[in-house]
């Protein structure tokens, strides 16, 4: 029980500063990857207001795939983990990530799309904390 106890506190204390290391010792090797408070814009992140909602979702795209033209009202945290994927914004330059790149869109990214840019498949995750019942994406219209 103790053991338990101390392993908790100890995985909280790298929650609040992740600098702090487990001895050598332990089989349990926490590194943070990345840190973000801005958009792929450059837009400070807000969360809508409700109860709150954690999801993680998984996106295969197989060569050709494009998911169509839509926007985000939450932010979104994607990592890249197979694959080159092109996200192809509205009026402005394409972004080009590649496998263990990681980004952050959200509800003022313009409307985009997001497609495999190679012959073989892209995976893409997607994390997301917003609110219940609110949706990830937003299909454009027309």
């Amino acid at each position: 029980m103790m053991k338990n106890l101390f392993i908790a506190f100890v995985f909280a204390l790298m929650l609040i500063n992740p600098s702090i290391s487990i001895a050598a010792e332990s089989p349990v090797d926490v590194q943070e990857v990345f840190v973000g408070s801005e958009t792929m814009d450059g837009d400070a992140l807000k969360y809508p207001k409700g109860k709150a909602e954690i999801r993680l979702q998984r996106v295969e795209l197989a060569e050709g795939g494009i998911v169509p033209l839509h926007s985000h009202p939450i932010p979104l945290l994607g990592n890249v983990e197979q694959g080159t994927i092109v996200v192809k914004r509205q009026g402005m330059e394409d972004l080009i990530y590649t496998a263990g790149d990681t980004f952050i869109v959200g509800p003022k990214t313009p409307k985009h799309t997001m497609g495999n840019a190679k012959t073989d498949n892209a995976i893409v995750w997607f994390a997301a904390i917003g609110a219940k019942d609110v949706p990830i994406l937003i299909p454009a219209e027309g």
